[in-house]
This record gives C-alpha cells, sequence and structure tokens, in this order.
C-alpha cells in the first residue's frame, strides 16, 4: 500500500500538525473571567524597558515614587518590600532626591558588588558598588540577598527573625557599619505609611 519510506511518518506528522494547530485555533484553553481574578493572581510584567503591575505602568529606566515602588515591591519581593524601601530611602533618598549611584546605576540600595551569591547586578563600578540595568533588579537582587541573609539569621538564631527591625539590627555591621545608618534605617521603618 505504501511504498514510499517517507509516507507514513509524514502523515503522522501532518496529524500531529493538525491537532496542534486545531487545539489552539478552536479555543480549548482555560480562561478566567475578568471578575474572577484576584490582585494575588497578578503578576509583575516586564516588557522592553517598561513594568506593569496591577494598574501601574511604570519605566524601569526612570526611578519612581517610593510607594509605586512599595507597591510593585510586595509582588515582586514579597516580605522584604518594607524593608527595601527604608533601606532605599536612607541610602540613596526619597522620591525625586537620588543619590548619583541611583541615578546612574540604579542601585538604590548602596548594595556593593557582591563576590559569590547570584546576583541580578551588570558589574562592578570603579568604587566597587554594584551596576544594575533598572531600578527593578536592584529590587529583585535586595530580595536575593535579604533572603540570604534570613537563611544564615536561621543558621545562628535557629529561628526567623521577628521582623524588619529585628533584621535590621542582623544587617548592622554584616551590610553596613555605621551607626547612623542603623539608626535612620530603623526610624524610616518605624515612621513608615505607605500602603
Amino acid at each position: 500500500m505504501f511504498k514510499n519510506k517517507l509516507a507514513i511518518p509524514t502523515l503522522v506528522l501532518l496529524f500531529l500538525t493538525a491537532a496542534a494547530v486545531g487545539k489552539s485555533a478552536f479555543g480549548t484553553e482555560v480562561a478566567l473571567p475578568v471578575s474572577t481574578v484576584k490582585a494575588s493572581d497578578t503578576s509583575v510584567v516586564v516588557v522592553k524597558d517598561s513594568l506593569y503591575f496591577d494598574s501601574l505602568s511604570l519605566s524601569l529606566k526612570v526611578i519612581p515614587r517610593v510607594q509605586d515602588m512599595y507597591t510593585v515591591g510586595k509582588k515582586a519581593i514579597g516580605k522584604w518590600a518594607k524593608l527595601f524601601i527604608a533601606v532605599k530611602i536612607v541610602e540613596s533618598g526619597n522620591d525625586g532626591d537620588n543619590s548619583i549611584y541611583a541615578r546612574r546605576d540604579f542601585n538604590l540600595t548602596g548594595m556593593r558588588q557582591p563576590r559569590a551569591r547570584k546576583t541580578m547586578s551588570l558589574g562592578r563600578t570603579k568604587s566597587n558598588y554594584a551596576r544594575f540595568a533598572s531600578w527593578y533588579d536592584c529590587m529583585v537582587d535586595f530580595g536575593m540577598y535579604l533572603d540570604g541573609m534570613e537563611r544564615a539569621f536561621k543558621r545562628k538564631h535557629h529561628r526567623a527573625p521577628k521582623n524588619n527591625q529585628e533584621m535590621v539590627q542582623y544587617l548592622y555591621k554584616k551590610y553596613n557599619s555605621h551607626p547612623v545608618w542603623r539608626k535612620r534605617t530603623l526610624f524610616v521603618l518605624k515612621k513608615f505609611d505607605l500602603k
């Protein structure tokens, strides 16, 4: 019946292609109605130089207001969002008043170039600070750093840090050894009023 050796594989391939096209073309995917989507179901979407989350549309190349960063941070780095914002304010300033490292290298937290851990950094500056492609990469990197510090805290104390203030005390002399840094970061956390 089939004398050509390629006939059967060609028919099988044709059948599989038709099945795949038919599946996608005839709407067999499951789509949730908009009314059933919860805020926790949404994710941070990055397309080229823009970030989209919830109702926010932000440029990755312009440092946003801290309230917008905090909104994104709650989803992107979870429990560390508040601490990230506090360190950001202490290290690189508040809305519209950002340090040279923040403006030039998107280093919002004064992070030195990591030596051993995974990082979002593009590399180091001449003064050994980390450089980032965007403010969002800096946020994600700081979240990764804090996850590692939490693991170290747990190894030392056999429990998780009770709150952000306890984490600041643990970070003192490891992340930043200036007493003014600790005092200011704790102050910002105490006065924190972002939603």
